[in-house]
């Protein structure tokens, strides 16, 4: 048997096994840019008859964090048809600026504090870069989803002979000794309707990256997760 059905536009169709994750991943594609279509004609309908500005900021917040839904769902589909270990030098701190900046909606909303303490010298490294900004986000979402409002997230980068460090800290709730060897454990999960993916992808984008990981965290106290970048002198 080399072949399953699957639901496209309210009928199933057969599908090859070899080519499953291509036909899911412009399943979900279609299937997700429906209901954002509906968000988006919602967005502008309301733009139109509220006057309140700070409810506009969070109007603007919607319509941000809609377009970047969507953004990643045509990522996704061009990452079908692309190198997956395609890679290329990038700045270490150029690309964690880029992460936060992305998650600056979430920062505002919770009133959360950033403090960056940049190495003096940066670092570039060959790597994948929309793995590795899937697997930053990931790390800097869930420190942001650990803190109350008023936290702080920090971000401090070290060069060390041959290594170049990145700490991604945070004041939040921790994480329990019982629960730490368990966070990249695919589908393992202690938030309220978490899936338990998003640690255990990124894992596997920073073993692929050759970029260890190691996590220190002790509750009610806060969350340590440190990156090493091994430096090249070719």
């Amino acid at each position: 048997m080399n072949t399953l059905t699957i639901p496209r536009n309210g009928h199933t169709v057969p599908v090859l096994l070899k080519d499953i994750p291509a036909q899911i991943a412009s399943v979900l594609a279609h299937e997700v840019r429906n209901p954002l279509t509906n968000i988006n004609l919602a967005i502008k309908m309301l733009e139109s008859c509220i006057k309140d500005a700070e409810a506009k900021v969070y109007l603007d917040i919607i319509m941000r964090s809609s377009t970047r839904i969507n953004t990643l769902v045509t990522e996704l589909l061009q990452n079908q048809h692309t190198d997956e270990g395609h890679t290329e030098k990038h700045s270490i701190h150029g690309l964690v600026d880029e992460v936060l900046a992305m998650a600056e909606d979430r920062i505002r909303l919770k009133n959360i504090i950033v403090s960056k303490e940049y190495a003096a010298q940066d670092y570039n490294i060959a790597l994948n870069k929309p793995e590795m900004k899937i697997a930053l986000t990931n790390i800097i979402i869930n420190a942001i989803d650990a803190m109350l409002s008023g936290g702080e997230l920090k971000l401090i980068t070290k060069s060390i002979d041959a290594k170049f460090i990145l700490l991604i800290e945070d004041n939040g709730c921790g994480i329990g000794e019982e629960n730490l060897k368990s966070i990249f454990r695919p589908y393992y999960s202690n938030k309220p309707g978490g899936m338990g993916l998003g640690l255990a992808t990124t894992h596997d984008i920073l073993r692929l990256n050759r970029v260890r990981v190691s996590v220190e965290s002790v509750e009610m106290e806060g969350t340590r997760f440190s990156l090493m970048f091994k430096k090249s002198f070719i």
